[in-house]
């Protein structure tokens, strides 16, 4: 199997340190205090949420709930402690607990209590953060058994679900309990505004808020705050997430206040992130995916006002349904627009740079493969090199040229790698695997390798090598059937996810001679690098 991808530090990275997620912190926090390895989870576990895995962005996010009420923090901390401490119990997979995979539900039963929940009297507040414990670990138990079954079956992620079960489950509890005990907060009023700009105004803000139950504005720009620390796009992707919510409202009728307290924007949020950014690499084609879910939440949410339920609250439940039906089209009527895999989640930015190293190897492969076909192969990367590391490529061409004639022999290759072409076994393989570079690095087909063959063979293994693991993480999911080769059929979606017409008759054929059961992924990375 292929191996996932690492985060890569890119430009903007290196602008914005606090970009990512921090794995960096994990080693010097564990050295320092292994019980705080924990609390980072934990941090995480409030990112999660917004589909961040940052701990500093938790921390902020901490800040928000603080700012909303310090009932919010407190159960918010209670709920993401339950599901870790949960998770770590039963002994599931101490990576997904060390990311905040298990955390993520636990908070938000958290803040759905502390923002629907009354705590004007000590017995019942004390009841409530029981039931916050509680209502945690069973998240932990919903996400490792239902949502487990659900990403078997469908290939769904279970996003919130357990987080809404649990969070109906302790509503229904206190509607059935004596008000002394479990007493629910009364509905916030909504405010009465004259104009749509002013509502859309005034729910931006409170749409990154809501995702949380948090309907206070400093909150919302907390959570904000918080997306963008780690992921400017994600934040954005947010932003126009959240418009797009809230302007399917306007087009339904639904009243202003409704709008102006972020309760038609925070699904469409979630949706836009999910589907623009996470699930898939960004792209027009995901943010029009992105955009369009957003606005089937607003639809989904709108259908729950028209049920019989219509009293209870729907939390993020437009937000899971639509992610997942539009998961489901993309799949079957958008099979180019190719997902994320799960493990290899990072960031939209990180998401965004595999694709685009993708798109330019791959037309830089067709450009080849038609070259080839026709006789007219060339070196095309030299042209684009510095002085200095040219330089450095002509020094190693002649230390390898030993009988200095200009060009390299398969023992030069050999010698020059300390590699004994007699021997048997793993050297002798990579005797013949080197004649066959060597064949490869003849551009012009006269026999010899000369500097300039030599130099454009070696800047093309710098930039795969350079970009392998995103690469790598970006084919992935191509592999549809998971027989770890690539057919014809999967290199026309792969082809077609970067825009890049599908091969010929004449073009497949020279691809796939020697492979009528397709090429394995090192086959593949190889005539990306040697055609």
């Amino acid at each position: 199997m292929l191996e996932p991808a690492v985060d890569l530090p890119s430009r903007l990275q290196r602008l914005l340190p606090t970009m990512g997620t921090l794995h960096q912190l994990h080693r010097p926090v564990a050295r320092l205090n292994p019980g705080l390895v924990s609390l980072l989870a934990c941090l995480r576990g409030f990112a999660q949420v917004i589909f961040i895995n940052n701990p500093l962005s938790g921390l902020v996010l901490l800040l928000a709930f603080l700012v909303q009420s310090p009932w919010c923090a407190l159960l918010a901390l209670l709920g993401t402690a339950a599901s870790h401490c949960t998770a770590r119990l039963l002994g599931l997979a101490e990576g997904l607990r060390s990311e905040g995979i298990y955390g993520f539900n636990g908070a938000l039963v958290g803040c759905a209590v502390a923002n629907l929940a009354q705590f004007d009297r000590p017995l019942s507040s004390l009841i409530w953060a029981v039931l916050v414990l509680l209502g945690g670990a069973l998240t932990t138990l919903l996400l490792e058994g239902l949502g487990r079954g659900i990403n078997r079956s469908l290939g769904l992620p279970p996003l919130t679900l357990p987080f809404i079960l649990v969070s109906w489950g302790l509503l229904g509890l206190a509607s059935l309990a004596p008000a002394a005990a479990l007493a629910l907060a009364e509905p916030t009023p909504m405010p009465e505004l004259a104009s749509t700009s002013q509502a859309l105004a005034h729910g931006l803000l409170r749409s990154a808020g809501q995702v949380f139950l948090c309907p206070n504005p400093w909150s919302g720009l907390l959570v904000l705050i918080a997306t963008a620390l780690a992921s400017p796009l994600a934040a954005g992707l947010g932003l126009l997430g959240a418009l797009a919510g809230m302007a399917t409202g306007l087009l339904l009728d639904v009243p202003l206040g409704a709008i102006a307290q972020g309760l038609w924007g925070y699904n469409g949020l979630l949706v836009a992130i999910a589907l623009g950014g996470i699930f898939y690499a960004p792209s027009w084609a995901s943010l029009a995916v992105g955009l369009g879910g957003a606005a089937l939440a607003s639809l989904f949410q709108f259908g729950w006002g028209l049920t019989p339920a219509q009293g209870w609250p729907s939390l993020t439940l437009a937000f899971v349904l639509a992610t997942w039906v539009i998961q489901l089209l993309v799949r079957r009527a958008l099979p180019a627009l190719i997902p994320v895999s799960l493990h290899a989640i990072l960031t939209p930015e990180e998401h965004r740079q595999r694709y685009v190293l993708a798109r330019t190897l791959l037309a830089d492969f067709r450009q080849n493969l038609h070259l080839a076909i026709s006789g007219q192969r060339r070196a095309f990367l030299a042209g684009r090199v510095p002085a200095l590391l040219r330089q450095q490529m002509s020094a190693l061409f002649q230390r390898l040229d030993q009988d200095g004639n200009g060009d390299i022999s398969a023992a030069e290759l050999l010698d020059g790698l300390g590699i004994d072409p007699q021997q048997a076994g793993e050297a002798g393989v990579l005797a013949a695997q080197l004649a066959s570079v060597l064949q490869a690095m003849d551009l012009d087909g006269d026999g010899r390798v000369d500097a300039e063959e030599f130099g454009e063979l070696m800047l093309r293994l710098q930039r795969l090598r350079l970009g392998e693991a995103r690469l790598l993480n970006y084919l992935l999911p191509v592999d549809a059937n998971g027989d770890d080769r690539l057919d014809p059929a999967e290199l026309r979606r792969l082809l077609a996810s970067v825009g890049e017409r599908p091969l010929n008759a004449e073009e497949e054929s020279y691809l796939f001679s020697h492979s009528a059961d397709g090429l394995t992924w090192l086959q593949f990375v190889d005539h990306l690098l040697l055609t």
